[in-house]
């Protein structure tokens, strides 16, 4: 053994070994100050500080005095107390909190002394000041006004309700498990195995019946969005193409105004009827994918997947894409993909729940919302891939192996689906080439289904050396999507601040739609646009041209790209066209006028996707780009679409395996690759904000965690107890019922700990909506007195209480029903709670609580003393509010109009 004054005897270890006292040996008033350098002691006996024997002393002869540094003259140094002792003293420290005292009232943490400063005890005159801020700078910069913040506002999105995947573990579950296994024991056998409580044979059976209701809820969900897909397509593109065909009529029979004045009659129309569904549900408003991005992170929006909603979303987009308005089909048939696979749970029979335990669980109903999205996206571009990469990159926030297998299953048979669908119902030949959406063969060419391209059709080509080209466009597109972004962000908060009233917003719709309607009706009769070209030098079949107000055999440029169906005809003419078909001022004209209305609209009381309008606007900037620059134009037209859609979705992965396999082009997915990087990298440094989707997150207030702690949160030297929510409250697990009627309503909180009721130790977790549908149960109260204070021995098993959950009534019902009679009774909870939860320590940094929290998807996470008593909670919603931290003042007050978000930095310990 060694020593820093030189090596010791073994005689000497032993006397070592005997002064390692511990703190019980001298008292409370005289602690060891530092049990890693034990030269003093501190005695009940003697006051001043004993040395040890001689033996320990220094072997070596003496040296003069040395000099004395201003460091050793700090009286924190001289009285041996190391930075490591006082963090080991800290963590030592007792943090619980009686009922009558606050964790911020604690003497650990107050406003006054900064924070999570320490004070020790000195000795010395003027001491404990000097070592209270030594203690306080060695703990680096506090921020503490993240506690106020939370204290304040209560935490981010408080309208906003979590899901939790942590794994059921409660008493009434694992019985459940042993009566399945009996259950099934005594199918198989006649011998009455089911006394046993665990069979080999029993579970596997289970396993396997749970395995293929699984995949038949996953077969279902695709099948059904394929059949949901295609009417919905059919049917909007339908409207589109006769009210277009009608108007046109009249323009060649009566002239250009009364064309005019039926394409906007029209269409206003078509936009009350977008309304309509919206007014009547409005979660049904919007795209969708900004609110499946929240659902399948676990946030709750009340009614969002309802079957109504989903009706009422699929309703006004076809009304929306009817009345010419730039709105796309996908984000509404992802949303709907979600909701299908959400309520998915609901198509087994009745008598199959047995089996459905592990499938009716908050875990696999998010899983299959994520089976039912990437569906969404199959349908919706007829593209199994990127269904199943639009899941993974941007839907799903907790993925796994066994996921990626269900939702390639579910991707697959909804475009088989699809494709038998649309072969046998279409009229004329359907051949499988048409199942890319923008591949622009024209099918009177094709001999057979063995034929992919026609004899002499050209496809877009490009060059090596055209890479750094593409990359050109790339960054363009990403700074387009970024305006794009800003701009709708800042006619987002005009809105809000308007308050428009449900009438006013029905105006709104109605208004511009009109004015939307004549422009594109007006803009290809002026004589600058109106460009007439001959339809037989065109590559591309007639029908996908028109006239408007040219002569026979001749098509207006700028009418065929602004009255056609845009995800039907008008990008595939982009991307396929020969490169004189369109010239320079139509594609810029068609462009900045789609962009335009699509900014207004996009926000609007109507259901409506922008993925088909930005590729549309992506496509007309690049093809223009090209014709200036003299490269092929449909090679750029593609790249321009990938990067709009890129810099305002900020989507990488799905986006380009959409382009390839819409366009039926897959060695374009390198050059879209280029694209979406460079659009992403310059969407992201032109504005300092997310996308569009994250846009509509924060502007709703959804508390969205994502998949990294906030910079200024990691960079910042923040505690769990900073950011925990400290008024929580505690139950036994038994406990009267007037006095968990009183926490209910006093508390808002979705789990609440458990406790013993006598040393308050942490034992358990459960759920409000678990306490509720037990207050339901009136069978279940009993008189304290009632076997020894033991219960009526009445429990419900897990199958009832999930039928108690669905039949029970509203909150306030259940308060209003329970009798003084009842309310003097008691209640039993724990064979309902969930036994050892998840927790975390007071002393743990906030990074690493977000990180627990968000890759276990948990809806709440108790915060623990070091006797494992719970002191606080933390939810997403105090999360949230993580991301304040760092911000400029100015901003933060902007934002939420609060006090500053974060302090000034002390100096570190030198």
């Amino acid at each position: 053994m060694k020593t820093k004054y030189g090596a010791l005897s073994t005689d000497e270890e032993n006397v070592e070994v005997e002064k390692m006292i511990t703190d019980e040996d001298c008292g409370d008033e005289n602690k060891v100050d530092n049990k890693f350098e034990k030269l003093t002691i501190n005695c009940d006996k003697k006051n001043d500080k004993r040395p040890l024997r001689s033996s320990l002393r220094p072997t070596s002869p003496e040296k003069p005095p040395r000099h004395i540094s201003p460091r050793e003259r700090d009286p924190l140094v001289r009285r041996g107390r190391s930075p490591r002792a006082m963090f080991d003293k800290w963590l030592r420290r007792d943090y619980s909190v009686s009922p009558a005292n606050s964790i911020f009232s604690n003497s650990s943490f107050s406003p006054s002394n900064g924070g999570w400063g320490i004070s020790p005890r000195s000795n010395t005159p003027g001491g404990g000041a000097a070592v209270t801020a030594a203690a306080e700078t060695f703990m680096g910069p506090n921020e503490r006004s993240v506690e106020k913040m939370v204290r304040f506002t209560g935490g981010h999105g408080l309208d906003y309700k979590s899901v939790d995947r942590e794994q059921i573990d409660t008493a009434v579950w694992q019985q459940r498990k042993v009566e399945l296994i009996k259950l099934k024991s005594q199918e198989r056998e006649s011998d009455k195995r089911y006394e046993y409580k665990y069979d080999h044979a029993a579970i596997a059976a289970l396993e396997t019946e749970a395995w293929r209701i699984d995949r038949v809820l996953v077969v279902g969900i695709g099948f059904f969005m394929a059949l949901t897909g295609v009417a919905i397509s059919r049917t909007a593109d339908s409207f589109l193409e006769m009210k277009i065909d009608a108007a046109l009529d009249r323009l060649e029979l009566n002239g250009f105004t009364s064309g005019m004045a039926f394409h906007v009659g029209v269409s206003a129309l078509f936009a009350l009827g977008a309304f309509l569904p919206v007014g009547f549900r409005p979660v049904a408003a919007g795209s969708g994918i900004a609110e499946a991005k929240a659902i399948l992170n676990g946030v709750v929006i009340t009614g969002c997947t309802a079957v109504d909603a989903a009706i009422c979303k699929g309703i006004s987009v076809i009304m929306s894409v009817a009345a010419s308005l730039p709105a796309g089909l996908e984000g509404p048939m992802i949303f709907l993909g979600l909701a299908i696979g959400e309520n998915a749970n609901r198509l087994v029979p009745q008598k199959k729940l047995s089996v459905l335990d592990t499938l009716k669980t908050e875990r696999s109903r998010i899983d299959y919302a994520a089976i039912g999205t990437a569906a969404g996206v199959a349908a919706a571009f007829r593209s199994p891939l990127s269904g199943v990469l639009f899941a993974m990159e941007e839907g799903s926030s907790f993925w796994s192996t066994d996921l990626t297998w269900r939702c390639f299953l579910s991707a697959c048979i909804c475009v088989i689906t699809m494709y038998g669908v649309m072969q046998y119902t279409t009229v004329g030949e359907f051949h499988v080439t048409s199942m890319a959406l923008f591949n622009g063969i024209d099918e009177g060419e094709l001999k057979d289904n063995h034929a992919q391209i026609p004899d002499g059709y050209d496809v877009p080509h490009f060059a090596f050396w055209e890479y750094a080209v593409i990359a050109l466009v790339g960054s363009l597109g990403g700074l387009i999507g970024g305006a794009f972004c800003h701009l709708n962000r800042e006619l987002a908060m005009v809105r809000r601040r308007l308050s428009l009233g449900l009438a006013m917003k029905g105006v709104e719709v109605v208004a511009i739609t009109a004015t939307a309607a004549a422009l594109i009706w007006f803009v290809p009769s002026i004589p600058f646009f109106s460009t007439c070209k001959h339809i037989g030098d065109r590559q591309m079949e007639e029908t996908f041209y028109r006239q408007f107000d040219c002569p026979e055999g001749d098509y207006n440029e700028i009418a065929t790209l602004l009255l056609n169906p845009l995800g039907g005809k008008s990008i595939t003419l982009l991307f396929q066209s020969d490169p004189g078909a369109f010239s320079v001022k139509s594609c810029i004209a068609a462009g900045l006028l789609h962009l335009v209305i699509l900014c207004v609209c996009f926000g609007m009381a109507v259901s409506a996707g922008i993925f088909i309008p930005l590729l549309f606007i992506g496509a007309c900037f690049g093809r223009a780009f090209a014709l200036v620059v003299g490269l092929d134009p449909r090679t750029y037209a593609i790249v321009g679409a990938a990067a709009t859609l890129g810099g305002v979705a900020r989507v990488l992965i799905s986006l380009t395996a959409i382009v390839a396999h819409t366009s039926s082009l897959s060695f374009f997915i390198t050059p879209v690759m280029v694209s979406t990087l460079m659009a992403k990298f310059f969407g992201d440094w032109a504005t300092g904000r997310p996308g569009i989707y994250d846009n509509i997150l924060q502007l709703r207030g959804v508390p969205f965690l994502e998949e990294e702690c906030p910079a200024g949160a990691r960079h910042a030297n923040i505690r769990a107890r900073n950011v925990m929510n400290p008024t929580v409250s505690t139950i036994t697990t038994q406990i009267n019922v007037d006095k968990l009627v009183k926490i209910l309503q006093l508390n808002n909180c979705s789990d609440f700990p458990v406790v013993d009721k006598f040393d308050k130790v942490l034992v358990g977790k459960i759920s409000r909506d678990k306490l509720l549908t037990l207050l339901s149960c009136k069978k279940l109260f009993f008189a304290d007195s009632e076997e020894g204070g033991k219960g009526n021995g009445l429990a419900l098993s897990s199958s009832e209480m999930d039928m108690a959950r669905v039949e029970r009534q509203d909150e306030e019902d259940i308060f209003s029903n329970i009798s003084v009679e009842d309310a003097a009774r008691c209640i039993h909870v724990a064979p309902y709670l969930q036994i050892a939860p998840h927790t975390f320590d007071g002393h743990g940094s906030a990074e690493r609580a977000y990180e627990m929290f968000r890759c276990l998807g948990l809806r709440s996470l108790l915060v623990v003393d070091k006797r494992f008593r719970p002191i606080g909670i933390i939810t997403r919603h105090e999360l949230a509010l993580l991301e304040e931290i760092g911000e400029h003042e100015h901003m933060v007050e902007k934002k939420k109009s609060l006090k500053r978000i974060y302090s000034e930095q002390s100096l570190m310990f030198e």
